[in-house]
């Protein structure tokens, strides 16, 4: 019994040892270096909830900005200069709230030069028309790309990976949140799609 009793003493003046070294720890090291005690100096306060996801809103609209004068194959009339209806609704937007005038108007490289050409044409004097003297018009690769005509009947469809808790409903996609609309289909009055 003595042995066992002798274990125990050891044990305990251990673990006694062990915890008095431990809370001496925590004053001011912390147990694993994490000081619960540290001051916090000026300027580590984190930021107020939802500056991070103001600051993503932001960059998203600054994107969605910089795509309103962006042109894709898409906004004219098959391989022509022609620009297509939702087009000319867009240059007279853009052209109204002031847009145009401070950003370039970008097309989308057909792989044609002469046509490339007559777009950059045809966009300067549509832009012309509405009063933006020596507009800003270039080919180059937009930011954010198009999608093929394959994608993008796959999501109105509903059939892609596109998927917001909504349901098809006749010819668009009605999403399931609180006063939504439609997004795809002609469901915008004055639509023309």
């Amino acid at each position: 019994m003595s042995n066992k009793s002798t274990i125990a003493s050891l044990i305990t003046s251990y673990l006694v040892t062990a915890l008095i070294i431990t809370t001496g720890c925590a004053s001011r090291g912390g147990i694993l270096g994490v000081d619960s005690c540290a001051d916090i100096p000026a300027g580590a306060i984190p930021e107020p909830a939802g500056t991070k996801v103001c600051d993503w809103q932001t960059d998203q609209v600054a994107g969605a900005n910089a795509d309103q004068t962006v042109f894709y194959n898409c906004d004219f009339v098959g391989k022509t200069a022609k620009i297509s209806p939702d087009a000319l609704q867009r240059i007279a937007r853009t052209a109204s709230n002031g847009l145009a005038a401070n950003q370039p108007s970008i097309i989308e490289p057909s792989g044609d030069e002469t046509l490339d050409t007559a777009r950059v044409t045809a966009v300067t004097l549509q832009l012309a028309s509405y009063g933006i003297t020596q507009p800003a018009v270039e080919v180059a690769i937009p930011a954010a790309l198009g999608l093929q005509g394959v994608q993008a009947e796959r999501i109105a469809s509903g059939m892609g990976s596109f998927r917001n808790g909504g349901s098809r409903n006749g010819g668009g996609f009605q999403s399931g949140g609180i006063g939504s609309g439609r997004i795809f289909g002609n469901g915008i009055s004055g639509a023309t799609y």
